[in-house]
């Protein structure tokens, strides 16, 4: 038997595990026992690696859309037709987008942002993102400098206390939440905040159970109580940062019955996280993106808390956004965005602007792009052509916008629904059968080796797009991705001394690795800061939506351990499909949580149907009775296409103010 070593591909947590490969084929998959991180766990959708490996439904060669239909053709063919339409257009800055993938390697982002920005002269590039996670870099960059998590996975045992804002870790990064309950069972104190009952909540010391949409307003009580009863790290705050007077100054206008009203916890609760937190030597907090998405107001909030408790630049310490996709952390670090050159730096920056034109031997446009999806929410935005790597369902929401652009272009491993809406649809290998590095959460890279060969001529992504770029008449001298890697590293000043010379054994490096920290950064030091840490700036505003007479439940939207199977890559490993399968025999068209005093007050029992209705819209969906919602509160997951379309779409323009962590008021009719 021959094993091979590697990294899982699935949720951003980066575990390490072992691949089977016989015959060319994955044929199994074990833990890596020597991992920092996972230690020699797996969660059940990494133990199904192999079946995804193996899945059958592969794009297998490149096809063009001739009258309607696709006709297999070859990769020249199909690149020189890429290139060929996409330099035809006059304006590329309005009418060209790239829509990068989350899950691909980092040297596969780099060149499609080159290609995007250096050949075909368009900053119009985004990454099909989890909601909000944009929202945390951006707090974490403008007050400690570094764009991503201030701790370490490794270092979750080392925390004396450890708050969960708003998600269930257990299920969305499950060995990031066993690590916790390990933390739990060796004397950590575990306090979850947040609107349900979720299994993490389950497992922790306390759980604070909000109502719905009063994060924020815990949170500043919490910072208000702390400043209130002098329990803040004043010397840390007088030594090492500045802005605490504003954001001090910002909390008065919270009052305390506001407080009690608006979360629904007793002014005591508040106290009580305030001390545990001050007198902790080491603590952490840990949220992923449904509370990310929220704004970065709520980041802001949380990040201001840690840092004025003088928990965070230490070992043990640590504000820390998880990802739920692989290289998402990843992908912001190669620029993946329409403002953004690798790093985290801004293309408004002329001297690292300029670094990259004289790298590249090309410009490329000064001013920002814009996002696709909200390209294609506009329609005035000009957009004509489109690129999409390997993605999820959520894009096929836009499907009507879609269907008016002249050309799309889709570059992916495996069959998907986008790609009936493609002019062009050219396969790319999948992780196991190249080179390539993913960033995990905790800012890891980690080097994934090639293990099996992909089918007959398929080619890598990092191949396809030097391959369009040099079809449009640029020259790219790339071997290797280990030569991208190179490009990256010169170019990156965090990512400056990282090469695939340096990767040996497991666990990879975590940036910032350079010439002054050579062997990589595990933690943010406030040492290293090249100045002040900068508490972030907040609103001051405590709006919260509140119930009405007409409309007297507040309705959460969110995702629950269903969500992965809107992945396109989760339909394709039994087990988890096998209880999402079970899920949809039960709840064929979604269902909604109530408790069980609600499901009395109604006169309803679990899976019977109710109409669900807000001033946008309305939806049938069944009853899920529940312990996990407070009573005239109702929680809906989204893993149904037609839920998203029907019902949730009415609501977009609340979801994208409030965030993922949406709140809808509601009145809920039985049927």
């Amino acid at each position: 038997m021959n094993y091979k070593a590697g990294v899982c591909n699935f949720c951003g947590t980066g575990c390490g595990h072992i691949l089977n490969v016989e015959g060319g084929a994955v044929n199994g998959v074990f833990a890596l026992q020597g991992h920092p991180v996972s230690k020699g766990r797996l969660c059940v959708r990494g133990w199904h690696m192999h079946e995804l490996l193996r899945d059958s439904q592969r794009i297998d060669s490149p096809m063009i859309k001739k009258n309607g239909r696709f006709e297999k053709a070859g990769y020249d063919e199909a690149i020189s037709l890429v290139a060929k339409k996409l330099g035809e257009y006059k304006n590329p800055s309005s009418e060209i987008a790239f829509l990068a993938s989350p899950r691909s390697s980092n040297e596969d982002g780099y060149l499609l942002m080159k290609l995007a920005r250096s050949v075909f002269k368009t900053n119009n590039i985004s990454l099909d993102s989890e909601s909000g996670h944009r929202n945390s870099l951006n707090v974490l960059h403008r007050g400690t400098g570094m764009a991503g998590m201030l701790g370490s996975l490794e270092d979750i045992k080392k925390a004396e206390y450890i708050l969960v804002i708003g998600t269930d870790l257990t299920r969305q990064n499950p060995i990031i939440g066993s690590e916790i309950h390990m933390a739990a069972r060796a004397g950590s104190k575990v306090v979850t905040v947040g609107s349900k009952l979720t299994q993490i909540a389950k497992l922790s010391d306390v759980h604070l159970q909000l109502k719905p949409g009063s994060k924020k307003v815990f949170l500043a009580a919490v910072a208000k109580s702390l400043i209130e009863e002098n329990l803040h790290d004043a010397e840390f705050i007088q030594k090492h940062t500045e802005g605490f007077d504003g954001f001090a100054n910002s909390l008065g206008s919270l009052s305390h019955n506001d407080i009690s009203s608006i979360t629904g916890l007793g002014l005591e609760d508040i106290k009580t996280v305030a001390r545990d937190l001050a007198t902790a030597k080491t603590a952490m907090v840990f949220f992923t993106s449904g509370i990310s998405g929220l704004d970065e107001d709520t980041v802001s909030y949380i990040y201001n808390l840690f840092v004025i408790a003088g928990k965070i630049g230490k070992e043990g310490c640590g504000v820390n956004p998880v990802t739920g996709i692989c290289n998402l952390q990843g992908g912001y670090d190669m620029g993946l965005a329409p403002d953004l050159l690798t790093g985290f730096r801004p293309i408004s920056d002329k001297s690292a602007a300029k670094s990259f034109s004289d790298a590249w031997g090309a410009g490329f446009p000064d001013e920002p792009g814009r996002g696709v999806y909200e390209m294609l929410a506009d329609k005035s935005s000009g957009l004509k052509a489109l690129v999409v790597v390997d993605h999820d369902e959520s894009i096929v929401r836009q499907a009507e916008a879609i269907k008016k652009l002249d050309f799309v272009v889709y570059v992916g491993s495996f069959e998907n629904p986008f790609a009936e809406y493609a002019d062009v649809v050219i396969p790319s290998a999948a992780y196991v059968e190249y080179d390539g590095t993913y960033t995990s959460t905790d800012r890891r890279v980690q080097l994934s080796r090639k293990k099996t060969e992909p089918a007959e001529g398929v080619m890598p992504a990092w191949r396809i797009f030097t391959g369009i770029a040099e079809k449009a008449s640029a020259r790219w001298s790339y071997s290797s991705p280990a030569d991208v890697m190179a490009e990256i590293a010169k170019l990156t000043p965090s990512y400056s001394g990282i090469s695939y010379d340096r990767f040996s054994g497991v666990g990879g490096i975590q940036w910032p690795c350079d010439g002054r920290r050579p062997e990589g950064t595990r933690y943010f030091r406030v040492d290293d800061a090249a100045s002040k840490i900068k508490l972030a700036g907040v609103t001051g505003s405590f709006k919260t939506m509140r119930p009405s007479g007409e409309y007297p439940w507040l309705l959460m939207v969110g995702k629950a351990n269903h969500f992965w199977h809107q992945n396109n890559l989760m339909k394709r490993t039994f087990i988890p499909k096998r209880e999402y399968n079970a899920t949809l025999l039960l709840y064929p068209k979604g269902y909604v949580e109530i408790s069980g005093d609600d499901a009395k007050k109604l006169q309803v029992r679990d899976r019977w149907p109710v109409n669900i209705v807000s001033q946008y819209g309305s939806m049938k969906v069944a009853v899920r009775v529940s312990d996990e919602v407070r009573s005239e509160t109702a929680f809906v997951p989204y893993f149904i296409q037609d839920m998203i379309t029907e019902f949730l779409l009415a609501h977009n323009e609340l979801i994208i103010e409030q965030g993922e962590d949406a709140i809808i008021p509601i009145r809920i009719e039985k049927v």
